[in-house]
């Protein structure tokens, strides 16, 4: 293992990330039967709520991040060192991988320009935007921090939320173009800062568990009407990072596991997985594509087993942290440390 396996970590959030990261692996499977049929008022199945509980995997990230960086002293130099590194890594691995190894098995989708060269991890960038804007709240007046987080939360989270009652009781009404958004990502400000808020939090486990299961209930509700205004199955995960759906779940995630201690059996294993997310963000992407597109396109894969799906996931996930961990011992770690 890793000698940053330390003392010094915080298990609860390495077992977050872990979860995150198996959430976004999971997701990017897309292998689930999802139950729908054109013209009929859509409900969603249980493949689908299960697939909805993944819209907590990047916000749990952001809020992570917030929790171990916020509150921090930081100057502009690390910021701009920060920034910098992610995009660095953004683009070296979009090279590597996606013109490179995914380029060369799948041979379409190559990036037009050098905007969609980086954005295949788009996480990156928009967790380099967060550093931005975060450091800007910190060395600003508090007014304007305050300012800033409440308009992204009201133009993004509320915002979608009213669109919701909207298209949930008159499916046909026209939704304008800023009528779902997730102003550019920038929602991740508002995670960032509620992990930080809620780091030093304490909520039992009954409170947690009722905030998750209303936020799951609310991604279902945002689903339901989405989809019936649309035609087509709502994304429900990229699209619900920043609804209220999400961001529940997330909080419930987040004060029921970043407490837990390092005290039961596959704990190293989490560690492994917490410590190396990144790598595993990074390098999933290879392994999902071609078990998805290659090794399984001669079955129907949208018939598989939800099991069996989240079996793939969890060894993609596996695979690509212990990948991530012999890099790490390597020179080439200062591509990957996020």
């Amino acid at each position: 293992m890793s000698s940053s396996l330390t003392k010094e970590r915080v298990f609860g959030y390495d077992l977050l990330k872990a979860l995150a990261m198996f959430l976004v692996v999971f997701y990017h499977f897309l292998m689930l039967d999802f139950a729908f049929e054109p013209g009929k008022f859509y409900v969603p199945n249980f493949n689908k709520i299960i697939q909805l509980i993944c819209a907590a995997g990047v916000p749990v990230f952001f809020m992570v991040n917030g929790a171990l960086t916020i509150n921090n002293k930081i100057t502009y130099q690390k910021v701009i060192n920060k920034v910098l590194r992610l995009f660095l890594i953004a683009t070296f691995w979009s090279l590597v991988l996606r013109c490179g190894v995914i380029g060369y098995l799948f041979g379409n989708g190559q990036p037009k320009s050098f905007y969609g060269l980086i954005n295949f991890y788009w996480f990156l960038i928009s967790l380099a935007y967060v550093y931005i804007l975060n450091y800007l709240i910190q060395i600003l007046p508090k007014w304007f921090g305050y300012l800033l987080v409440i308009a992204i939360f009201t133009a993004t989270f509320l915002n979608n939320f009213v669109w919701d009652i909207i298209l949930f009781i008159d499916p046909g009404h026209t939704l304008p173009r800023w009528g779902h958004t997730g102003l550019f990502t920038l929602y991740g400000v508002v995670y960032s800062r509620i992990g930080a808020h809620l780091k030093n939090s304490k909520l039992n486990f009954a409170t947690c568990i009722i905030i998750f299961l209303l936020g799951l209930a609310l991604n279902v509700f945002t689903t339901i009407a989405m989809t019936n205004h649309d035609g087509a199955v709502y994304d429900g995960v990229n699209g619900s990072f920043p609804t209220l759906g999400a961001l529940f779940m997330s909080v419930g995630l987040f004060c029921m596991l970043k407490g837990v201690k390092d005290n039961f059996w596959p704990s190293q294993l989490i560690k492994t997985i917490g410590i190396n997310s990144g790598g595993v963000y990074i390098f999933h992407f290879v392994f999902v594509f071609y078990i998805r597109d290659h090794i399984l396109s001669h079955f129907n894969i949208h018939t598989l087993p939800l099991l069996a799906v989240l079996l793939l996931a969890l060894l993609t996930t596996i695979l690509c942290a212990y990948i991530s961990e012999w890099i790490s011992r390597t020179p080439g770690k200062v591509l990957l440390k996020l």
